[in-house]
C-alpha cells in the first residue's frame, strides 16, 4: 500500500534485453531531436502523504520538465513517457494500478510491454487504451513527436 517499500523479484534477462531496446531506440530519437532526456528504472515520486514512488523500466523527461525536478533524490511528478515490461505473473490489477498513477501524476503516455505475447498496450492522457501487435510500428505521440519503432524489431520475428 501507499507508504509501504515493497520488494520485488529480479526480472528475466528478457525483460531487461525489451527495456534495454526501448531505451536505446528512444536514446536514438533523442540523438536527432534533442527534446529531453530518457533512462531506466529511476524513482519518481507520484503523490505525497502517504507516498507513491513508482519507478519505470524506462522513461523520458522533456527539457521544460526537467527545469522542473530536483536532480538529487527521486523526481518529483511523473515522467512524460513510462514504459513498464511486464512481466509472466504480474497481476492485470497490479499492472493497471501503474498506468493510473502515472497517469493521474501527469504522463503523457504509458507504454505497457508484453515480450511473451509480442504486444503493447499505449494509453494517453485521456487514459483509452490502444493494443498494438508484432506486424505493428509504435508511435512516440504527444509524449515523443516523431518517435517511431516497428514492434517486430522490438520483439524479432
Amino acid at each position: 500500500m501507499d507508504g509501504e517499500v515493497r520488494e520485488e523479484r529480479p526480472p528475466s534477462p528478457e525483460h531487461g534485453r525489451i527495456a534495454g531496446e526501448v531505451f536505446f531506440r528512444i536514446r536514438l530519437w533523442l540523438e536527432e531531436t534533442k527534446l529531453g532526456m530518457a533512462g531506466v528504472e529511476g524513482g519518481f515520486v507520484l503523490r505525497r502523504d502517504p507516498d507513491r514512488v513508482r519507478s519505470p523500466d524506462v522513461w523520458f523527461l522533456s527539457h521544460e520538465r526537467l527545469k522542473e525536478v530536483a536532480r538529487e533524490g527521486f523526481y518529483e511528478g511523473a515522467p512524460g513517457l513510462a514504459v513498464e515490461v511486464v512481466s509472466p505473473g504480474e497481476e492485470a490489477e497490479g499492472v493497471l494500478a501503474k498506468v493510473l498513477d502515472y497517469l493521474e501524476a501527469g504522463a503523457k503516455a504509458v507504454w505497457l510491454v508484453y515480450p511473451e505475447l509480442k504486444a503493447v498496450e499505449v494509453y494517453g492522457r485521456g487514459g483509452a487504451g490502444r493494443l498494438l501487435r508484432a506486424h505493428e510500428a509504435l508511435e512516440g505521440g504527444e509524449a515523443l513527436p516523431g518517435f517511431r519503432l516497428p514492434l517486430e524489431a522490438l520483439f524479432g520475428q
